[in-house]
């Protein structure tokens, strides 16, 4: 069973969690230091059957377990393509093909686009299920684990990406710890993330709606809303240095996974989110940091 258990601000350490709303057996609030939105308690989810039972109603799962198809890996390929071009702004030791993690790795596609462009690629999920699809599918190491119990090596990996991960996570503050140890020294982290404060979702609340949602979906699926603010706070409280924290479209190819860039097709939402990009509260949260 999953186990249920009170914690503090991720962002700021803070023991003061202000409720706001609840949804079902979920209670939503949040730090009355920082204002990071958190569910509390939160369910801490181990690799398991019944995990991945409970995925099956999760947005991002539903897609994954669909076979993998040469378009989705080509668009995998030309988004870490564009990514890799950015590394040398932030690393400038930073090798052409070095070792990637994968945090979140789903079925492993992205995985599979890593290592077809060369680097030394290893993804971890903790749905047991899309696991075993991306090994039989892709033939990729991909692993069943959280990343606290990966096991993996200090100072190790070069370029480590969390793609709709930290929003998902009860510990995001652990893990970034724990992202630290693993970075080399001129290792790069990626964290992309629903923006709590994006222009959509103020909107909604400024209209009154009840606050059933974490960073867009109701929980436990999402159990912190991150803000940029928010976000530059458990970096620097981890003691990773931010370079760039900036918002964009949900559409965004550089950025986002190719199931969301069906929602490109959606011509007035498409405007709208352009437009709050443009105001700096695009939906979607970019942070690149480094260990240095």
């Amino acid at each position: 069973m999953t186990e249920k258990i009170r914690i503090q601000c991720n962002a700021c350490g803070a023991d003061m969690f202000q409720p706001l709303s609840t949804v079902g057996e979920w209670e939503i609030g949040r730090c009355r230091r920082c204002s990071l939105i958190y569910v509390n308690p939160a369910p801490f989810f181990e690799p398991s059957n019944e995990f991945s039972d409970i995925s099956v109603d999760f947005q991002y799962t539903q897609y994954m377990r669909q076979p993998i198809t040469p378009a989705i890996l080509e668009f995998e390929r030309q988004q870490l393509r564009h990514q890799v071009g950015l590394l040398k702004r932030f690393s400038a030791n930073m090798p052409a093909q070095g070792r990637l993690l994968e945090v979140g790795c789903g079925s492993g596609a992205s995985v599979r686009a890593a290592v077809d462009l060369g680097w030394d690629a290893i993804g971890i999920d903790i749905d047991p299920v899309l696991i075993q699809l991306g090994r039989e599918q892709l033939k990729v190491d991909v692993r069943a684990t959280t990343l606290l119990k990966a096991g993996l090596d200090e100072a190790s990996l070069d370029f480590i990406r969390l793609r709709d991960v930290i929003e998902h996570l009860p510990n995001p503050y652990e893990t970034l710890l724990e992202i630290k140890r693993l970075l080399a020294p001129n290792g790069v982290a990626l964290i992309v993330t629903p923006n709590e404060g994006g222009l959509p979702t103020q909107v909604r609340l400024l209209l009154g709606k009840k606050r059933d949602k974490v960073a867009t979906v109701p929980p436990p699926h999402h159990l912190h809303g991150f803000t940029p603010d928010t976000l530059r706070r458990i970096f620097d409280r981890v003691g990773l240095r931010t370079h760039v924290i900036t918002t964009t479209p949900p559409f965004d190819p550089d950025y986002v996974t190719s199931n969301n860039m069906r929602s490109a097709d959606r011509r007035l939402l498409t405007w709208i989110w352009s437009g709050a990009r443009l105001l700096g509260r695009g939906s979607v949260l970019v942070g690149w940091v480094t260990k240095n």
